[in-house]
């Protein structure tokens, strides 16, 4: 059981861009009990959307930043993330000037892409949901990423762990080009990280 809340709770930290080189415990007046923040590295958030129903859009957000605060106890988590929407890269110049623009991610206006959440359930296999909030151009939805293990924790190695959810568009005011790309986009959070705290 230990093992599956420590797991659980390095899951839940892919989707918080975190890049903190230590371990730190606070104390917090109006917590009753000492708060963790993990050690992440190796963190990656990229999107994926269908264009005129074929062809696949990929791209990434290379600036993430956040706090993911655990009880000493592993039994509580909260998740707090900030992505900044101009880090967005496609590798092509021209599109990303045209996604961070007012068109779409409008990036000058709404600078973060944010989420708020904790980890609702968990299996042996570190499986589990992550449920919160997803702030993007202005709106706030309810989002929900699976989590998946994709290869366990072993011999000191660092385990790899995927979160995904896909979301509508439409649901954050991105409405234009309908006919020519897709309202679903894929998101997909990824990380390396072992099972200590």
């Amino acid at each position: 059981m230990k093992q599956l809340v420590r797991i659980t709770t390095l899951v839940l930290t892919l989707v918080t861009g975190l890049a903190f080189s230590t371990v730190t415990r606070a104390e917090d007046p109006s917590i009753d009990s000492p708060r963790a923040v993990i050690v992440l590295r190796d963190i990656y958030v990229s999107f994926k959307v269908k264009v005129l129903g074929l062809a696949r859009i990929k791209g990434q957000f290379d600036r993430l930043r956040g706090e993911m605060v655990s009880d000493a106890d592993g039994k509580g988590t909260n998740v707090h993330m900030h992505i900044d929407a101009d880090s967005l890269n496609t590798n092509d110049v021209w599109r990303d000037d045209y996604l961070r623009g007012p068109t779409f991610f409008s990036a000058e206006h709404y600078p973060h892409i944010t989420f708020s959440g904790s980890c609702l359930s968990g299996k042996e296999d570190g499986a589990g949901r992550i449920v919160g909030n997803l702030s993007l151009r202005g709106v706030t939805r309810r989002v929900t990423f699976n989590v998946k293990t994709l290869s366990p924790p072993e011999g000191g190695r660092s385990g790899t762990y995927q979160a995904t959810a896909t979301i509508q568009r439409s649901d954050f005011g991105l409405n234009t080009l309908k006919h020519v790309v897709s309202d679903e986009v894929e998101i997909i959070v990824a990380m390396n990280a072992g099972t200590g705290v």
